[in-house]
């Protein structure tokens, strides 16, 4: 904790207190290198495999565990991260790339966790880490920051509508800290609110239109692998390759030469993808323009690819 001082003209400086981190930093950095161990071992596994479902089935193995590596790797930076800051104006909890702001002015009392009784917590709940919604029976509705082990190691700060479970050391300084400001005082009239910080301040991370998009776009190209992944070990060696159809044109082929057909879905995926991400935040319509090609040009290709194998 760095603790303040005043200042000439009554301003105080500010204050940041820490909560205890390193067991909530244990817990989650494991589960990250678990599901980061599970997808490297299907990735060994898939990439020395035959072209067969199965395998396709290790790289949704290797897909899903290593965004699930990437999603706790994030979390427990955030809890290494994890900060209570308060100034004359605002209480400022730092989270994963937001700031929780709470006026000052808004702070009716702060209460130690061992006299609000029974609590929960719905959100990100593990040893060492308790973010998300909650309720306290004597306070109502919460927002917990905290790193608890025990409910008495908290704090509650309370204002009118919903408190904030925070973990901290010290309870006494930070009760002084805050009774400190009401001192000081600062009219009304900042809002609580979340300001992202860094690439949080991207507005695709807050565009529910994009992800849907981009969900429509992966469930389609999975949609194509799966499908060439299971009809693949069922062509003879040798296939007949005459897509187009109306063209009238056929030739003998080698069958993995229809695998083109995965490689063209997933490389226009990415390249509409990574363009689409660079524009969102200059031209919105052109960034979800480019995702819905790519979901539409998946369908195109499932259905050449269903067109080719059963010609083949």
């Amino acid at each position: 904790m760095v603790h303040s001082s005043a200042r000439a003209g009554g301003v105080v400086d500010a204050d940041t207190f820490r909560p205890p981190r390193a067991l909530g930093v244990i817990v989650g950095g494991a589960f990250s290198l678990w599901a980061a161990f599970i997808a490297l071992v299907a990735g060994v596994i898939a990439g020395g495999g035959s072209i067969e479902f199965t395998t396709y089935l290790g790289w949704v193995v290797v897909a899903l565990f290593g965004s699930l590596a990437l999603l706790f790797g994030w979390w427990t930076v955030g809890i290494a991260r994890l900060a209570y800051r308060i100034d004359d104006e605002v209480l400022r909890i730092s989270w994963c790339g937001n700031e929780i702001i709470v006026p000052v002015v808004d702070i009716q009392r702060v209460v130690p966790g061992r006299t609000v009784g029974e609590e929960s917590v719905t959100g990100l709940n593990w040893w060492g880490c308790h973010i998300g919604r909650g309720v306290v029976s004597s306070l109502g509705a919460t927002l917990f920051f905290a790193t608890h082990n025990r409910p008495d190691e908290n704090v509650f700060v309370v204002t009118e509508g919903r408190s904030y479970g925070l973990t901290v050391a010290d309870q006494v300084a930070f009760a002084e800290a805050c009774s400190r400001r009401l001192i000081v005082g600062f009219e009304p009239g900042e809002s609580q609110r979340i300001e992202p910080r860094g690439l949080n301040l991207l507005p695709l991370w807050r565009d529910g239109n994009a992800w849907l998009v981009v969900s429509f776009v992966l469930v389609g190209l999975g949609v194509l692998g799966g499908y060439l992944y299971s009809q693949y070990p069922s062509l003879p060696t040798l296939v007949q390759i005459e897509f187009p159809s109306d063209t009238g044109i056929v030739r003998i082929g080698d069958r993995s030469e229809l695998l083109r057909i995965g490689a063209v879905g997933g490389g226009i995926v990415a390249i509409n993808l990574l363009l689409g991400f660079v524009l969102h935040g200059i031209e919105r319509a052109a960034s979800l323009w480019l995702a819905a090609s790519a979901a539409l040009l998946q369908i195109v290709l499932l259905s050449a690819a269903i067109i080719a194998f059963e010609g083949a």
